[in-house]
């Protein structure tokens, strides 16, 4: 027998006589080609511990053998080794046998008295080479099937046709979409079965575009058109796959009908907001100016009169009289002090008559008075800014400046306006206890103060570290400037 290498042969020889496996190993050594190991069994129950473990390339197969005869040797090598090639080499040249053989799944018939080197060597080659391609067009057409089988289940419609656009195949998704059966689509041009409707421009069938179904409904689909080459690598058809997406369109006009809808509500709101602060900010101007003009001159009148009482009594006039009348007086002047503060709070007078830079100054000045804190003030806006941002910028500082004083615990704080490019920006910061991102505020105040601005297109941000402070910015645009 001849050593076995890399490159072997793996011959599985099934004979029980001595002599003619003697034979099969001298022919094949000394035959061209690669080394041949021959593993030798002279039984069936021999060779089945071989075939079970799929260590051979090939079978030589002796039909007389001790437990089979003819045809039943290559029908129970087959059972047992499927997939193995087998060449039969027997001393009985029947003619009728070999077609036997052959159609029980051998690949080759040799009778031994004819049998040479070179012509066992080529036997065993065909053998092998044979039964590769067959395993090979057995998967390829059990993958062709597969493909098939995942076509016809898709529900995208999967046609194809010829160059000249007539249909060659078309799947079950094709035949919801369109409305046509395979056997009414096949063999008629694409054009004609898949129209586009009277009232649009014809578009390539590639991308999202308009269709109709048999019935007249138009459908939007999104398809992808490839082209089909023949083993030379010329185009022989197109193949495309098409998704009715009408479905996914109609959801999506609804979410921008929604977005649209709900845009034209928040500019709706946005206004309202701004037009009832307009409205409550005239209120309160229109209050503050009755307040401090006729509730103001009444009080001031009043405390002139009981100055002119008290001017007009004789020197020895009794102590309570005139006791009644200097406690009046003083009463007089906390009412009318009182009458000031409940104006400037409704409205300061600076603001109108002076400006935001010199409000805020003064507002600074009366909560450094009122809270015990140290304020820095630095405001670099040289352009005033115009009324209605004036009132917002200053409402929204007065908020902060009671959320500092609420909440901070601060010693200091620092004011400034800056006037940017493209807007005015009020910054004030504290020194106090701060708070971490996750537990940010979400107080009426400062809901108010951001609805405030937002409704000039502005923005108010905190940033704050819990132990550090907090810093609140305030932007309001230039765009903000006149009502829109």
């Amino acid at each position: 027998m001849q050593g076995a290498s890399a490159a072997a042969l793996r011959v599985l020889l099934i004979e029980d006589n001595p002599g003619d496996a003697a034979l099969v190993d001298e022919l094949l050594a000394g035959s061209p080609g690669p080394a041949a190991q021959i593993l030798h069994a002279s039984s069936l129950a021999a060779a089945n511990a071989h075939l079970g473990q799929g260590d051979v390339d090939v079978v030589l197969l002796d039909l007389g053998l001790p437990d089979a005869r003819g045809a039943a040797c290559v029908q129970h090598v087959r059972g047992r080794a499927p997939q193995v090639p087998i060449v039969v080499l027997t001393g009985t040249d029947d003619h009728e046998l070999a077609l036997t053989c052959i159609a029980e799944g051998a690949q080759d018939y040799l009778a031994k008295n004819e049998v040479r080197a070179e012509s066992l060597r080529r036997s065993l080659g065909y053998a092998i080479a044979r039964t590769r391609e067959q395993a090979e067009r057995r998967r390829a057409n059990a993958a062709t099937a597969h493909l098939a089988a995942i076509v016809e289940a898709s529900a995208d419609a999967i046609v194809s046709t010829t160059t000249a656009g007539i249909a060659t195949s078309w799947n079950r998704g094709a035949e919801a979409m369109f409305g046509y059966s395979a056997a009414e689509a096949i063999g008629q041009p694409f054009g004609a079965l898949v129209r586009s409707p009277p009232d649009t421009t014809a578009t390539s069938p590639t991308g999202e575009f308009d269709r109709l179904h048999r019935d007249g409904h138009t459908i939007t689909l999104s398809g992808v058109v490839s082209p089909l080459h023949d083993d030379a690598g010329a185009v022989v058809g197109h193949a495309a796959i098409y998704r009715n997406i009408s479905e996914r369109r109609r959801r999506e006009a609804e979410i921008r009908a929604q977005n649209a809808l709900l845009v034209a509500r928040d500019a709706e709101m946005r206004a309202l907001t701004e037009r009832l602060t307009a409205v409550r900010e005239d209120e309160r101007t229109r209050i503050a100016r009755t307040v401090h003009d006729e509730l103001g001159q009444l009080l001031t009148g009043l405390k002139l009169d009981l100055r002119w009482l008290a001017r007009r009594l004789a020197p020895d006039a009794a102590a309570p009289i005139t006791d009644r009348l200097a406690e009046a007086e003083r009463l007089t002047d906390r009412t009318l002090e009182t009458v000031q503060r409940i104006a400037l709070e409704l409205r300061p007078s600076v603001l109108d008559a002076l400006g935001l830079v010199a409000a805020i100054r003064d507002e600074a000045r009366r909560f450094e008075h009122r809270a015990g804190l140290a304020l820095e003030v630095r405001l670099d806006a040289p352009t005033p800014p115009p009324e209605r941002i004036a009132t917002a910028m200053f409402r929204i500082f007065q908020e902060l400046l009671t959320n500092v004083a609420r909440h901070a615990q601060a010693r200091a704080v620092t004011v400034g306006l800056d006037e940017v490019p493209e807007a005015w920006v009020l910054t004030v910061a504290d020194d106090g206890i701060g708070f971490q991102p996750s537990d940010a505020p979400r107080s009426l105040g400062l809901l108010g103060m951001r609805e405030r601005a937002a409704a000039l297109g502005g923005r108010v941000e905190l940033r704050s570290r819990a132990g550090i402070g907090t810093i609140a910015t305030v932007h309001l645009p230039r765009t903000a400037a006149e009502p829109s």
